[in-house]
C-alpha cells in the first residue's frame, strides 16, 4: 500500500529552468533539482513530457537553472509555474540575461547555473534530465524559497504536471457541494460569504472580499492566477 501523503515529508526548493528553442525564450517552474557530483559537478532533475520546456531541453541540449528566493515576486512564480511557454512570452515585463545563449531569469532569484544536456532518462510521465555545470553566479543572499514556504505561505499548490502533484481526495465531493450550493439563494439581508479555492494553484476566491458570490460569476470567468475557469474551484470547508 502507497500512502501519497509520505511524499510530503520529502524536502524541495523551488526553481525555474529556461531554454532556447527556435529563438523563443522557455521556461517552467521545477521543484526536483539535485546534485549528482561536486567534482566536474553535474546536477539532475525532472520535468512532465506534457510541458513544452521539456521538448525545448531536448532541441537545445542547453539550459539554465535559476534558484527561487522567498523575495520572487508571486506574479512571476504563477507565471512561471501555470503557463505554457508554447502559449505565452513568460520573459516578457521579467527580468533576464542572457549567459552563454541561454536566457536566465534574474527576478527574484539567489543564483543560476547553466549546464549542457548530457543525458536523458525516460521515466514514463517525466524525463530526468541530467547537466554538466559550465557556469554560475551568485546573485543575492536572498534566502532560497522552499516547497514547504510556498505551500504554507504564498498558499499555492502544485501544477497537475509536477512530479509532486498529489489530487486532493475530496475535490470530486466539494465540486459536487458547488452544484448544490449554486443552486441556493440567500436573502439580502442574511448573505452567507463562502471562500473557494482553485484546485489547479490554490488561490482562494473570497466573497467576503470580492463581494459578488461566486455563483454569481460570468461563465467565462478565470481564475486570476493561473487563468483555469471556474469549474476548477471547490468550496472551502471551514
Amino acid at each position: 500500500m502507497i500512502d501519497n501523503n509520505v511524499f510530503r515529508d520529502i524536502s524541495y526548493g523551488l526553481y525555474i529552468v529556461s531554454t532556447k528553442y527556435e529563438n523563443k525564450n522557455v521556461g517552467c517552474v521545477i521543484n526536483t533539482l539535485s546534485q549528482v557530483t561536486s567534482e566536474n559537478p553535474i546536477i539532475s532533475f525532472s520535468v512532465n513530457k506534457n510541458n513544452f520546456t521539456n521538448e525545448a531541453i531536448k532541441a537545445s541540449k542547453k539550459f539554465a537553472i535559476s534558484i527561487i528566493s522567498e523575495k520572487i515576486k508571486e506574479d512571476v512564480i504563477f507565471k512561471f509555474g501555470y503557463n505554457s511557454s508554447k502559449d505565452m512570452d513568460k520573459f516578457e515585463n521579467t527580468d533576464f540575461i542572457i549567459e552563454s545563449g541561454m536566457p536566465v531569469v534574474t527576478d527574484g532569484m539567489c543564483s543560476y547555473i547553466v549546464c549542457d544536456l548530457i543525458q536523458t532518462v525516460d521515466c514514463g510521465t517525466h524525463d530526468i534530465f541530467v547537466g554538466r555545470v559550465t557556469d554560475t553566479k551568485k546573485i543575492s543572499n536572498d534566502k532560497e524559497m522552499t516547497y514547504r514556504y510556498y505551500h504554507e505561505v504564498i498558499k499555492a499548490v502544485a501544477p497537475k504536471n509536477a512530479p509532486t502533484y498529489i489530487e486532493d481526495d475530496n475535490i470530486n465531493d466539494n465540486k459536487n457541494q458547488n452544484k448544490s450550493d449554486a443552486e441556493k439563494t440567500n436573502s439580502n439581508s442574511d448573505i452567507k460569504y463562502e471562500k473557494y479555492r482553485c484546485i489547479i494553484c490554490g488561490y482562494i476566491y473570497d466573497e467576503a472580499t470580492e463581494k459578488v458570490k461566486f455563483a454569481d460569476l460570468p461563465a467565462d470567468w478565470k481564475c486570476p492566477r493561473c487563468g483555469v475557469g471556474k469549474e476548477n474551484f471547490v468550496k472551502v470547508n471551514e
